[in-house]
């Protein structure tokens, strides 16, 4: 992809392009790059060069998915913004958690667009947040004034509160009555649903957390607090 293209204008908006899918990435260059506003100055799939791009790149809007080197880190949004205080993030995600983006835009994105959204809608978005507006839902946009407006003196969140961020509420459940030493076999039939799907959401379980097997997935739901300790 080339970066700059010499017929675009000189106020183009600069953007960014930070997935970890290549194909995702060439699919938003040629979406994003029909516009005669818009500019692509560089893409990259892991965070590194990311960050040196956010950098050297001067790119007024960056397009982040939070999945860079396989791995949620909510903590590239502060490392792109001390890479580059004046650029403005806008979360572009698959997932659809609302905790998710509420965190994400916590923690200083601009806007937030799902993958399921149109292509009209992310250059809306580009052109809106780079004007100086947020571009989230409106229940979003509730629940972060509701927050804002909340003396609080908590940490902001940490790595931890987006892995569980990301369990769906079957998933909690899961984890609750592992947390209370069913089987598999007794799980399903406490959530009336097969084996095989317990071994499924066991799966993705482990997979959003980063644990490895049912031992360490317990001590980590007693170290989160996600199920109570033994009394």
């Amino acid at each position: 992809m080339n970066s700059v293209s010499s017929s675009s204008p000189a106020n183009a908006i600069r953007i960014l392009l930070l997935d970890q899918h290549s194909l995702v990435r060439e699919g938003l260059c040629l979406l994003l790059e029909r516009q005669p506003n818009l500019l692509i100055v560089g893409e990259a799939g892991e965070r590194q060069r990311a960050i040196e791009l956010a950098r050297q790149a001067s790119p007024d809007i960056i397009l982040l998915e939070l999945n860079l080197d396989c791995e949620l880190d909510p903590e590239i949004i502060t490392q792109l913004l001390q890479a580059n205080p004046t650029a403005r993030i806008i979360l572009l995600t698959g997932i659809e958690e609302a905790r998710i983006h509420h965190m994400a835009v916590q923690m200083g994105a601009m806007g937030v667009v799902e993958k399921t959204d149109t292509g009209r809608t992310l250059v809306k978005a580009i052109e809106k947040v780079h004007a100086g507006e947020v571009w989230i839902d409106r229940m979003m946009m509730a629940k972060v004034l509701t927050n804002l407006s909340r003396p609080s003196h908590a940490e902001p969140p940490d790595p931890e509160t987006f892995r569980i961020a990301q369990l769906s509420d079957r998933e909690l459940e899961v984890v609750a009555l592992i947390g209370e030493g069913l089987k598999n076999k007794d799980i399903a039939e406490r959530l009336t649903i097969s084996e095989v799907t317990v071994r499924h959401h066991l799966t993705s379980i482990y997979n959003k957390l980063g644990v490895s097997d049912r031992l360490e997935l317990i001590i980590y739901a007693y170290r989160n607090e996600l199920v109570a300790l033994p009394a």
